[in-house]
């Protein structure tokens, strides 16, 4: 077998993210032919991106887990229909909202906050930043969190679509399967009410 990383070739601008996706589009292929191991190549590659995702819905680490779990479950028995019109990442997390969707409408919304942990909250403040600093942010990520939580379900989804999880516009129009207008509409909308509700941050 030849590695990738040992052949000497010109990569063009763009080159590894190229080389990336072409991987990642054949293991979805072996995968969608039956091969188990190609998909745990893509469930070890993705179990964590499904997994902030869920977090970000029902903030319960092991609620998360079930439902990244149940996550893959689904995408292996669905694979063979993945047309790759998308990302696989794309194509992924639309099975994640949806069962992330499922679970909310199982029973009562879930208010728990979890603050980012440690670890992620050094990388956010700063080291040097004072105490009493840390304090305001800590304060200011609790409220993002609540005020999140406060936002219609459609609006929700497309900020953590879109803010949080990094996804373009017209990709996450083509996930919720809205017109790009929609979309951005209902980020305006959410953000204007965020804005609203953490002025007392955003000085």
């Amino acid at each position: 077998m030849i590695s990738l990383v040992s052949v000497n070739v010109a990569v063009p601008v763009g080159g590894a993210d190229d080389v990336a996706l072409a991987r990642t589009m054949h293991l979805v292929t072996l995968a969608a032919a039956g091969d188990s191991a190609a998909f745990d190549v893509l469930v070890k590659e993705h179990y964590q991106l499904v997994f902030r995702f869920q977090m970000k819905w029902v903030r319960h680490q092991a609620v998360a887990e079930e439902l990244a779990q149940e996550t893959f479950f689904a995408a292996w028995k669905k694979i063979p229909g993945f047309r790759k019109e998308s990302k696989f990442s794309t194509w992924l997390l639309g099975i994640a909202l949806n069962l992330a969707r499922n679970h909310r409408n199982r029973g009562p919304a879930r208010h728990e906050v979890e603050l980012p942990d440690d670890d992620h909250l050094e990388v956010l403040l700063g080291a040097d930043e004072a105490p009493e600093e840390q304090l305001g942010q800590r304060q200011m990520l609790t409220a993002l969190d609540k005020a999140l939580a406060r936002l219609p379900a459609d609006m929700r989804e497309v900020t953590v679509l879109v803010r949080l999880e990094g996804m373009a516009l017209q990709d996450v129009a083509n996930l919720l399967d809205v017109p790009l207008g929609t979309v951005k509409s209902r980020l305006s909308r959410a953000r204007a009410q965020l804005v609203l509700e953490l002025k007392e941050y955003l000085v």
